[in-house]
């Protein structure tokens, strides 16, 4: 009996081991900012998680004003444009800021701001940054978005394009993708 208690004791402390020695060298980080929404306020947390800055994963969570999580997602560093140079830990501490920052979406504030869908047309039109709305949309609901004004937050979720997520009727809802020239 002593021998397996003293097993499982060491085999504990291994365990424990390892996880020191990678949170030493991985790229273990976070970082928040806030979002103002109307007249809400939300916290935008990012957080990066691997065995190195090259091959982390990095999570995007809105909080509400009580500290639930009302949105998250998930990316690879590698996939995302102002993640992926960031190789080393204070690389992406700066990059990891920059990709929660509210302030860093400036062409679209609110869905006001989406670009107009004409009748007739398969989709919303606007020139070289196309805006492809998200799977339930078509063109009355999407024009009804617009006409509503409510607030957006956008950030990189890949390589040439935004994610666009909507602040209305107590709740945050994905509603579609920029792409841009890459």
């Amino acid at each position: 009996m002593r021998f397996i208690l003293a097993a499982c004791a060491l085999a504990l402390t291994a365990a424990c081991t390892f996880t020191a020695q990678t949170a030493e060298t991985g790229c273990s980080l976070s970082a928040s900012n806030q979002w103002q929404a109307g007249g809400t306020t939300f916290t935008v947390e990012g957080a990066t998680s691997g065995p190195d800055c090259e091959h982390a994963v990095a999570t995007l969570v809105l909080r509400n004003a009580d500290g639930v999580a009302i949105w998250a997602e998930a990316h690879i560093t590698e996939d995302i444009m102002v993640l992926k140079p960031a190789h080393d830990v204070a690389a992406m501490r700066t990059a990891l800021a920059e990709w929660i920052d509210p302030a860093k979406n400036t062409t679209m504030l609110s869905t006001s701001a989406l670009p107009e869908w004409p009748e007739n047309a398969e989709m919303p039109e606007s020139g070289e940054f196309p805006f492809y709305p998200a799977e339930g949309y078509d063109r009355e609901t999407y024009t009804a978005l617009r006409a509503a004004n409510l607030p957006l937050f956008c950030y990189v979720q890949g390589m040439e394009s935004l994610a666009c997520l909507s602040y209305g009727d107590g709740g945050v809802e994905k509603i579609g993708v920029q792409t841009f020239p890459g």
